[in-house]
C-alpha cells in the first residue's frame, strides 16, 4: 500500500470511530440521563422525544414517556428524591390556561403536547438545574387510560 492509501485508511477508520461514538452520545436514553436528576422507573417507555441542536450540544428536547397510570406516585419519589419538591396539581382550566400561554410563547417550537383527559387534572413539575437550565414536566392520563410524563428541557 502506497502511503495516500494507508493515510485514507486510517482516516476512515477515524471517521467511523467518531461517527459510532457520537451516536452513542447521543442515544436517547444517554441524553436523559445527563440531562435529568433521576432515573425513570423500569415499567416506563420512552414514546417520543424531538432533540434540537448538535450532537455533542443538544440545546433543547422535548419527550414523551408512558408511564404506569396505576402508580403515578413512582414518578413524584423520583422528584422529590432528585429535586426535593414533587410539584403540583393543575386543574385541566388551569393547564389550558397556562399551556396555552406557555406553548405560544416560550414553548413555541415544542411539536409534543400533552392532551389530558377531559375532567382529568395534571401534574406539573418545573424545575431549574444547577447549570442553569430549565426542564418543564407534564403528567396526565389520556386517551385508553395511558398515562404520560412529557419533558421539556432547555439549556
Amino acid at each position: 500500500m502506497q502511503k495516500k492509501d494507508k493515510i485514507l485508511a486510517a482516516v476512515t477508520i477515524l471517521t467511523v470511530v467518531i461517527l459510532v461514538v457520537c451516536v452513542i452520545y447521543d442515544r436517547s436514553s444517554a441524553l436523559m440521563a445527563r440531562t435529568l436528576a433521576y432515573t425513570l422507573p423500569e415499567d416506563s417507555k420512552l414514546i417520543d422525544i424531538d432533540k434540537h441542536g448538535f450532537l455533542f450540544y443538544r440545546v433543547s428536547y422535548e419527550a414523551k414517556v408512558e408511564i404506569n397510570p396505576e402508580d403515578p406516585e413512582q414518578i413524584l419519589t423520583c422528584f422529590v428524591d432528585a429535586y426535593g419538591d414533587s410539584g403540583r396539581m393543575l386543574t385541566r382550566k388551569e393547564f389550558n390556561t397556562m399551556t396555552e400561554y406557555m406553548f405560544e410563547n416560550y414553548y413555541s417550537y415544542v411539536e409534543i403536547r400533552p392532551e389530558p383527559l377531559t375532567g382529568t387534572t395534571v401534574w406539573m413539575f418545573e424545575t431549574d438545574t444547577p447549570e442553569g437550565h430549565h426542564i418543564l414536566h407534564f403528567m396526565d392520563l389520556e386517551e385508553g387510560n395511558h398515562g404520560y410524563l412529557y419533558i421539556y428541557y432547555v439549556r
